[in-house]
C-alpha cells in the first residue's frame, strides 16, 4: 500500500544539477486526430495556440515569409492558411475581434534590416487588420525583432524582443541587444510605450499578475536567465538574475492563477553528442528561485547522447506542461521498442507538479519520421501539439490532437503538503474496482475523469475505501483524482476492459 508521502518546505531553494529521468512515457496515446499539411512554402513551426472556438492556429517561418495556419480543433481539417512575404513569424497570440469572435496579433521581423513586426489579422480569414513596424536606428549588421505577444487585462497588447541582435532570420535568442517590451493598441496597432532595458540582452515572453504588473524572462550571456518587473505603464521595478542558468538556452515563460512564474528552456551539458535537457525554474512575483530542475531521456536512450529541447511551457490545473522535442545529432543510433529510432526526433510532452516532480511524460511522432514538437496547448483533458516534422516533406506542418486526461477541468492548488497515497485494485478491471488506502474520518473526495478529461463519477467518503461502478461506460483509459483537506491531490490511472 502506498503511503502519503510527505514534501518538505525547504528553507533555501533546491537547485538541482542531475536530471530527472521519467519512468515510462507512452508513445502515440490518446490521440483524436492528426493532420500534416504539405502545401505551399514549408517552415519552421514557431508557435501555436487553441483558441476560445478550440481551434489550433500556428504561425512557421518559410524563407522570407510569415506562415499561418488555422486548423479545425474537431476533426483537423484546414480552414485556411495565410502568408505575409518580407516578414518574419515568431509568435502568435488571441485577441477578441468586435465581433466577439477570435482575431490574432503576430509577433516578428519585417523587411531585410529586420525590424520589430507587429499586426493584427482578422480571424474568419487571415486577412489583416493592420501592422506596426518599428524603425529602430542601428547599423546593418544590427537585427531586431519581437518574440511573442500577450493581451492584458487592460485589453492592450504587450509584446517582448529585442533590439540590435547580432543575428537574423531565427527564433532561437541572440545577444548583443537589448531586451524590448512594448505596449500597443489592439484597435490600431499604435504603441503606447516602448521599454528598452540595456540589463537584458532579449525578452522571450511577458506575462500580468492578478495585480496588474509585467513580468518579462530575459537573459544576460554571461549571467544567465532573469526576470523584470514592470507595471502596466511601462516603467521598470527591478531585474533579478536566477541561479545556476549561465549554460540554459531560454525559451518561454507562464504563469499560474497563485501568480507563480514558470521559466523554460534547455540545458546544454557536457557528453559525446552535445545532449540538452529540459530545464524549468519555478519563480515567485518576488524574484524568487523557488525551484530549479531539468529533465531527460523519454525513450531511455544514451544520456550523453540526446538533445532534448524544451520550446514551450504552459500551466494546466494540475501541473506544468512542457513541450519540446527529443532526438540526437551525433553517429549515435539505437532503437527501443516502441519507439522509433533516436535519430528520429520525437515530440515529447513533460507534465510536472507544482514541485517540479513528474508525474507523466508523453511521446509523439507523425509516421515514424521527424517530428519535433514546437510548441504546445493545453485543452481539457490533453493537448494539441504542433510539430516540425518530415511527414510528407521536410519541415512541414504536423498538429496532432491528444485527449489522455491531461489537465482535467478539476483544478489542484500548489500548496506544498502531504500527497494521497492510495491504490486501485483490480486494475485492469471490467468497470468495478475498488480504491483503498484512504484515511479513515478525513473528508476524501474521489472523482474520475474519462480520457476526455470530463468527470464520469464523484464521490465524498470519510472511509478508508470507496468502491467505484463504471460499468455503464465504455472500455478505455479513466483517471481517479483522490484529495482530501490538509493534503494534496493525486492521480492515478485505471483501465476498464472487457
Amino acid at each position: 500500500m502506498n503511503k502519503c508521502i510527505a514534501i518538505l518546505m525547504l528553507v533555501c531553494p533546491l537547485f538541482c544539477t542531475a536530471q530527472l529521468i521519467p519512468e515510462d512515457s507512452p508513445y502515440n496515446e490518446g490521440i483524436v486526430w492528426e493532420s500534416v499539411f504539405t502545401q505551399g512554402p514549408e517552415g519552421k513551426v514557431n508557435r501555436g495556440l487553441v483558441d476560445s472556438e478550440g481551434h489550433a492556429v500556428c504561425v512557421s517561418m518559410p524563407e522570407g515569409a510569415a506562415r499561418i495556419h488555422k486548423v479545425n480543433g474537431e476533426d483537423g481539417s484546414l480552414i485556411w492558411d495565410v502568408t505575409f512575404d518580407d516578414r518574419l513569424g515568431f509568435g502568435i497570440t488571441e485577441i477578441t475581434g468586435a465581433d466577439g469572435e477570435p482575431d490574432y496579433v503576430l509577433t516578428g521581423g519585417a523587411g531585410t534590416t529586420q525590424e520589430c513586426w507587429l499586426a493584427r489579422i482578422d480571424g474568419s480569414d487571415g486577412g489583416l487588420v493592420w501592422e506596426t513596424i518599428l524603425d529602430q536606428p542601428g547599423n546593418n549588421w544590427e537585427f531586431d525583432g519581437l518574440r511573442s505577444s500577450t493581451v492584458g487585462e487592460d485589453g492592450y497588447i504587450y509584446a517582448s524582443g529585442f533590439t540590435g541582435g547580432d543575428e537574423p532570420n531565427t527564433v532561437f535568442v541572440v545577444f548583443a541587444g537589448v531586451e524590448t517590451v512594448l505596449k500597443a493598441d489592439p484597435d490600431n496597432g499604435e504603441i503606447e510605450w516602448n521599454s528598452l532595458l540595456l540589463a537584458s540582452e532579449y525578452g522571450l515572453a511577458t506575462v500580468q499578475d492578478s495585480n496588474g504588473d509585467l513580468y518579462t524572462a530575459g537573459v544576460m550571456y554571461d549571467e544567465g536567465w532573469c526576470i523584470t518587473k514592470r507595471t502596466s505603464a511601462g516603467e521598470v521595478l527591478w531585474t533579478e538574475f536566477i541561479e545556476a542558468t549561465t549554460e540554459i538556452y531560454p525559451y518561454d515563460l507562464a504563469i499560474g492563477n497563485d501568480d507563480r512564474l514558470y521559466y523554460g528552456g534547455h540545458r546544454g551539458r557536457e557528453g559525446a553528442g552535445d545532449p540538452f535537457d529540459y530545464t524549468c525554474a519555478a519563480l515567485s512575483t518576488s524574484g524568487d528561485l523557488i525551484w530549479l530542475q531539468h529533465y531527460a531521456n523519454p525513450r531511455g536512450y544514451s544520456l550523453s547522447h540526446i538533445r532534448n529541447e524544451l520550446y514551450g511551457i504552459e500551466v494546466g490545473t494540475d501541473g506544468i506542461y512542457m513541450f519540446g522535442g527529443s532526438g540526437d545529432e551525433s553517429n549515435y543510433s539505437e532503437t527501443n521498442q516502441p519507439f522509433p529510432s533516436s535519430d528520429v526526433w520525437v515530440g515529447w510532452v513533460l507534465h510536472a507538479n507544482w514541485e517540479g516532480d513528474i508525474l507523466g511524460s508523453y511521446v509523439f511522432c507523425h509516421e515514424g519520421v521527424n517530428s519535433a514538437t514546437e510548441y504546445g496547448a493545453l485543452i481539457d483533458g490533453g493537448f494539441i501539439i504542433f510539430n516540425d516534422t518530415d511527414a510528407g516533406g521536410d519541415t512541414e506542418l504536423g498538429v496532432m490532437k491528444i485527449q489522455n486526461g491531461s489537465n482535467p477541468p478539476v483544478p489542484t492548488g500548489t500548496a506544498e503538503v502531504e500527497e494521497v497515497g492510495f491504490e486501485i485494485s483490480p486494475n485492469p478491471n471490467s468497470g468495478h474496482f475498488r480504491v483503498t488506502g484512504l484515511t479513515h474520518g478525513e473528508q476524501t473526495s474521489v472523482h474520475v475523469f474519462d480520457a476526455k478529461g470530463q468527470e464520469v463519477y464523484s464521490e465524498n467518503t470519510i472511509a478508508t475505501s470507496a468502491q467505484i461502478d463504471l460499468s455503464r461506460l465504455s472500455v478505455g483509459t479513466y483517471f481517479v483524482r483522490i484529495s482530501c483537506d490538509g493534503y494534496g491531490t493525486s492521480r492515478q490511472t485505471v483501465i476498464v476492459e472487457n
